[in-house]
Order: C-alpha cells, then structure tokens, then sequence
C-alpha cells in the first residue's frame, strides 16, 4: 500500500507565506480598540480615589501644623475652611490651600467658630486641646472622615459610614 500525502498548493509551489490573515489583523484590532475604551473608566477610578486620599492628607497635616503651632507659640491658632471653595488655611487671612473642585467637603464644628454657612474653623489651644470638630470628603460613593478630638485635639483618620 502506497501512501499518499497532502500538501497545500504553495507548499508544491516551493513557496512559504509567513505573517498574519486580514481576518487575523482585525480580530486583534477589536480586542486593542475595546480595551482602549475601558482603559479610561479604570483609570479615571484610580485617580479619583488617589485625590481623595491626598486631599484628607493634606487637611489632616494641616491640623496637626495647627495644633503645633498652637503649642509652639503658646496662643491659640484656628484650621479655616471654606467647604464651597474648597480650600483651608491656618488663621484667618492666611494663605489658602485649595482642594480639588470634584470633591464635596462637610464641616462639623462648634458653633462659635462656625462664620458662616459657608466657612468654619476649629481652634486649637496651647495645652494642645481644641474645639474638636469633624470633616467630611466625598468624592462619589466613597468618604472619608477627619476628626479632631476636643480634649486632646489628636487628628483621626478614617472612612466614614
């Protein structure tokens, strides 16, 4: 029995055709242009939530700067924020330092340092306490909570509920 074998009609030629069919080429096009798409979404997430994370940094150091300054220089000093602005400063009519516009801010605090709707303070002392108070940044569904304890006027981290 003699056995027959098939080859392909550029193989008999003595031709090779290496590289990719058209079929090929679009079928990995799609995958690329829809990944592309997504990649954005994804993206756009991670900065978001990077944002939150340093804006809270940001307005936690600068109550710690507060207090320390408070104790350092033997007076009391007040943490401004303006929640519409978006942005805080360490005494009135000092330099502000504004926050991201995509950010939504609360303020919690006593109601004698509170100036306005709009506009509040926490006030720390010498002895290092303070007036306590409570901040609150959004940004879509995820928040976080800086809180400053009255008696110790030690700053506190965390998500809020």
């Amino acid at each position: 029995m003699r056995e027959k074998t098939l080859t392909s009609s550029s193989e008999s030629s003595g031709k090779r055709y290496s590289g990719f069919s058209l079929v090929e080429l679009l079928v990995a096009l799609t995958l690329v242009i829809g990944a592309l798409a997504i990649a954005p979404t994804f993206l756009a997430k991670g900065v978001s939530s990077t944002e939150l994370k340093s804006s809270v940094r940001r307005l936690a150091a600068g109550l710690r700067e507060t207090r320390s300054e408070a104790v350092a220089r033997n007076r009391p000093r007040v943490f401004m924020l303006d929640v519409d602005e978006r942005h805080f400063a360490i005494g009135q009519g000092a330099q502000a330092n504004p926050l991201p516009k995509a950010l939504d801010l609360k303020l919690k605090t006593a109601e004698s340092e509170q100036l306005s709707e709009t506009l509040g303070g926490i006030r720390f002392f010498p002895d290092g306490s303070s007036t306590g108070g409570e901040i609150t940044v959004s940004h879509d569904t995820r928040s976080l909570r800086v809180t400053v304890e009255w008696m110790t006027g030690r700053i506190v981290v965390a998500e809020a509920e």
